[in-house]
């Protein structure tokens, strides 16, 4: 091994250190644990409170790629009882011909995804990590700086409510949100689009069963969307620009459902009830570099997306698959991480370029753009094999993802 072929081995005792305590860096913390690492895992929440709240009211799509990482970690028998199949997907336009419908019999598959409440994913990856005795978690706890060691290990120093502690490390993993203090210490800038938008998320009741249905359609100031969940709950997405955010949040449920329904139709005999609703302003964010030195990083601390292709979380997955699948031998070389880091930056890029390019095309405002992107669903439904590779990218984001050596 040369100079320039430096690696760190599990055999050292010391820990991996990671910040923070998302879907995230709780699914990196159950592997990395499995394959025989010590971990200190570092939150400003108190885990209690977290599994008693969970991270917030959303509900989230999970792809054939995060059900494989979550298998491999061990939590999958516990959120499948959490999880409804997605068995069907309806893609249309408001205001032009054409839709696309995908099937998950049709392509043979059990479901196109899986819907999940993000407090129940909370929920079971907490109990799986606060049940785990090799993760030693510093909580109500916040990494505050890191340096390198005279033995190339790395001192993380934590505040926490007890006062600052310093603790040796082999890597440091940044998977602390898109306010990421392991990214500021790296120095890596981080690149923001703005979409000048705002998605409102509620959970709706149908008076129909909605049998596996999920319902995206696009609009002229946003997408609008319902992702199944149970039997007769949904999620319900309805994006508006900027300029109509404080109209939106001032109706009442009954204008603000009738509103969904100018855009969505109605669907499923309409809605008997509805949550309270959250906004959340719509960006794109990335950086251009995941690795410096023994810190590294995941997630939205490098890379968050506009949710029309509901990737982001498992975008962030995939980020744990990857880099488990480099740790499995318990040697992080130089040229690993750099592979590592050249592999997950095109994977994003490619998410990216899918999201952003969904937006921009069906907000044209061109009467015949408007045409043409109903040719091109039409298209779609007419072209098997163009469909199944659309439904393989939705479920698994990419062609294939390897994990230890399987794909």
């Amino acid at each position: 091994m040369d100079a320039t072929e430096s690696s760190i081995k599990a055999s050292e005792p010391l820990p991996m250190v990671i910040a923070g305590g998302g879907p995230v860096g709780l699914s990196l913390a159950l592997g990395l644990v499995k394959q025989g690492y010590q971990v200190c895992l570092v939150d400003p929440t108190e885990p209690q409170q977290v599994l008693s709240e969970s991270f917030d009211g959303r509900m989230l799509a999970l792809s054939a790629s995060s059900i494989e990482l979550f298998r491999q970690v061990g939590v999958w028998d516990a959120l499948k009882a959490c999880c409804t199949p997605i068995k069907h997907i309806h893609v249309s336009q408001k205001g032009y011909l054409g839709l696309t419908l995908i099937h998950a019999e049709e392509l043979g598959l059990a479901a196109l995804g899986y819907a999940i409440r993000a407090a129940d994913l909370g929920r079971v990856l907490w109990q799986a990590v606060l049940a785990e005795p090799a993760i030693q978690g510093y909580y109500q706890a916040r990494v505050t700086d890191a340096e390198v060691e005279e033995d190339q290990g790395l001192a993380v120093m934590i505040e926490t409510p007890a006062g600052l502690t310093t603790i040796s490390a082999q890597m440091l993993i940044g998977a602390d949100g898109t306010e990421s203090k392991v990214r500021e210490l790296m120095g890596v800038a981080f690149e923001k689009t703005h979409y000048q938008a705002w998605a409102f998320l509620a959970q709706a009741t149908s008076r129909e069963p909605h049998q596996g249905w999920a319902y995206e359609r696009f609009t002229q100031q946003g997408p609008v969307a319902l992702l199944p969940i149970d039997s007769h709950d949904h999620k319900l997405v309805y994006v508006v620009p900027d300029a109509e955010k404080a109209r939106v949040a001032a109706l009442d449920d009954e204008a603000f459902l009738a509103e969904f329904y100018q855009q969505m139709g109605v669907r499923m005999g309409g809605f008997s009830r509805i949550s309270g609703r959250m906004a959340y302003p719509l960006t794109e964010g990335r950086t251009a570099q995941l690795v410096k030195g023994r810190m590294l990083l995941m997630g939205n601390a490098c890379h968050t997306q506009h949710p029309v292709a509901a990737q982001g979380l498992n975008l962030g997955l995939r980020d744990v698959s990857d880099f488990l699948a480099i740790s499995a031998d318990h040697k992080l070389s130089s040229s690993a991480l750099a592979d590592y880091e050249s592999t997950r930056l095109a994977d994003h890029q490619q998410v990216m370029r899918l999201t952003d390019g969904l937006i921009r095309v069906f907000q044209h405002p061109s009467p015949l753009v408007g045409h043409l992107r109903g040719l091109g669903l039409m298209a779609l439904q007419a072209l098997p094999p163009l469909k199944k590779r659309l439904a393989k990218f939705a479920s698994r984001g990419r062609a294939a993802v390897k994990v230890n050596g399987r794909t």
